[in-house]
């Protein structure tokens, strides 16, 4: 095995080129990059900016090659300050973690009651440090950072195999206090979708967390996928995604599945989420049909974010104090959990 840490530097050179996997170093909009990858799949990490995930890409059996992350074409990167607002200025797409809170709140308890906690959290506005370790058969990427105002520690590794279609995302956080952590934690991959793809989501009953003009209700709606009723009573199927005119973007949460599959038949290919059992507790989906951009001055998206989450519905306040879903990490203890993606 051949380990070396990655220094955050602008560099294009391959680190580690055996037959099977592949590191390289890479500039990506002028930031240093790291791409881990395989003969079939590839994902490239930005770490000065909260090691995002900005690429991830599949090559299926016919050779076709398919960048499943989306990327905001009116946004360019640029390093944030610590609490900056996240979706005016920084949704550039891609994948990132939020945690301890999706939402900007308050720190609901603890000796850190009524810290504020930064929209979409503390980790995707900081650098984290970065590690590979490489062989013929198998590498992995190693992503760490710490909280600012919390004091924990997060780990993500990211780890292929040779030849496999599929990679696997391990997670760690250590509670380095005496005291409980309760927090909420949502991957936030955003992905490039079309019209007439589908996703495969193993439950019916939603919860609406959000809806653009309240078309499909407020907070604590239900609706039952995958036939959404708007209140004038339009029904909206999505067991395959609708044209961009259809002018929506809804917030929905469920508990999680065992699996959750996207397809895009016009390439036949098809991204899986597995979840290792009972440590991933919802399931969000952000469904933006050309509904919402957060500003006035861009277009609306068309993008749909697939996220697994530990506790449910953004704000870590009201997570804790209202719906009771939430994680909590025992005084100097650690919580893991694991998340497999595979491709077809």
């Amino acid at each position: 095995m051949t380990t070396r840490s990655v220094l955050p530097q602008i560099t294009s050179r391959i680190l580690i080129m055996p037959s099977g996997c592949e590191v390289k170093e890479l500039s990506w909009n002028g930031f240093p990059a790291i791409q881990i990858g395989n003969s079939r799949v590839r994902a490239t990490v930005v770490p000065t900016l909260g090691a995002r995930i900005v690429s991830l890409m599949h090559r299926n059996d016919a050779g076709q090659e398919r960048e499943w992350l989306w990327s905001n074409p009116y946004l360019e990167p640029q390093l944030p300050d610590f609490g900056a607002p996240y979706w005016q200025d920084f949704d550039l797409g891609g994948w990132n973690e939020c945690f301890p809170s999706v939402a900007s709140t308050h720190f609901p308890s603890g000796p850190w009651e009524g810290s504020q906690v930064p929209e979409c959290g503390e980790l995707w506005c900081q650098p984290w440090k970065a590690k590979v370790t490489a062989s013929d058969a198998e590498a992995e990427l190693r992503t760490v950072t710490y909280g600012v105002r919390f004091p924990y520690r997060f780990e993500r590794i990211i780890h292929i195999r040779k030849d496999d279609p599929s990679l696997s995302i391990s997670y760690t956080v250590n509670n380095l206090t005496i005291f409980p952590f309760n927090f909420l934690w949502s991957a936030q991959p955003v992905f490039d979708v079309r019209p007439g793809m589908s996703l495969s989501l193993g439950v019916q009953e939603t919860t609406v967390y959000y809806s653009e003009g309240g078309r499909f209700g407020h907070l604590g709606s239900m609706q039952m996928w995958p036939t959404l009723q708007a209140i004038d009573d339009d029904f909206i199927d999505l067991s395959e995604f609708p044209p961009r005119e259809t002018n929506m973007a809804v917030k929905l949460f469920a508990k999680a599945p065992k699996s959750i599959s996207l397809r895009d038949p016009q390439i036949n290919s098809e991204l899986t989420f597995d979840f290792s059992a009972g440590d991933i507790s919802h399931l969000c989906l952000w469904l933006n049909f050309g509904g919402w951009s957060g500003t006035a001055k861009r277009a609306k998206y068309y993008n749909v974010i697939v996220a697994p989450c530990i506790g449910a519905f953004d704000d870590l306040q009201l997570a804790v104090n209202h719906f009771k879903e939430y994680g909590i990490i025992q005084p100097k203890n650690l919580k893991a959990w694991k998340i497999n993606i595979s491709f077809k």
